[in-house]
């Protein structure tokens, strides 16, 4: 690892744990020359690369900050729709519970071994016409680091909050769908018959150096409705 990478795994770890949030504003240069043991030249040119990132911008005068949630993040957002006359459609969020688990499943596959994982389950209305059902895994470390289980911050947009409060931007997304029974409860709560298939989308979410953030599975019952995703 040369000394620029050094500085920019430096920085980049620091947001990352948390310890620089949005809007912090870095040591200077000279500072972290001095830290580090490297020419501010070199420093320049690291905090040039983080800002070519989007990780921190630089004011002149000011010095460097973090940008946290300004981060660009994935521009699809899955679960948020237009109708057929291009009316976006708006999501009313249920939240249905919050449980710590230590079994594996394919979350774990995703995040890795950890103690504990967090499973965030919600119902989501769209348009009062659509009901699809979220279940969002966290690792239990960074489920504590938003600080408690406030059911209106839980009942907005998750990967929004992980930005902003985490300084953790969902970068990439990958995505699979299929056709599959959903589980008893779920299925039960989707209205779906026995044996009735249900569509699943099944969403793997990474940030920054794109390490693993969230695993998340949305499943539906049956719809007719023509829906555009909003990009």
């Amino acid at each position: 690892m040369t000394k620029l990478e050094r500085i920019c795994e430096f920085i980049t770890r620091r947001i990352e744990s948390g310890a620089l949030r949005e809007g912090d504003r870095l040591p200077s240069e000279e500072q972290l020359a001095a830290q580090h043991r490297v020419s501010v030249g070199t420093v320049q040119k690291s905090l040039d690369r983080l800002e070519h990132t989007g990780l921190v911008t630089r004011e002149h005068g000011r010095g460097t900050f973090v940008t946290g949630s300004k981060v660009r993040t994935s521009d699809v957002s899955y679960l948020r729709f237009r109708d057929a006359s291009g009316r976006e459609i708006p999501n009313f969020i249920h939240l249905r519970s919050v449980k710590k688990l230590k079994r594996r499943g394919p979350w774990s596959d995703f995040l890795g071994a950890e103690p504990a994982y967090v499973r965030i389950e919600r119902r989501i209305s769209v348009g009062g016409e659509l009901d699809l059902h979220s279940a969002f895994w966290l690792r239990e470390a960074e489920f504590a680091r938003l600080n408690g289980k406030d059911r209106s911050m839980l009942e907005k947009n998750l990967r929004v909050l992980l930005g902003q409060k985490l300084s953790l931007p969902t970068l990439r997304v990958d995505q699979w769908i299929r056709f599959e029974r959903p589980p008893q409860a779920v299925a039960r709560m989707l209205g779906l018959a026995k044996d009735q298939l249900g569509f699943v989308m099944e969403m793997r979410g990474y940030t920054l150096r794109d390490r693993p953030l969230y695993y998340q599975c949305v499943c539906a019952g049956p719809f007719s409705k023509n829906l555009e995703i909003v990009r």
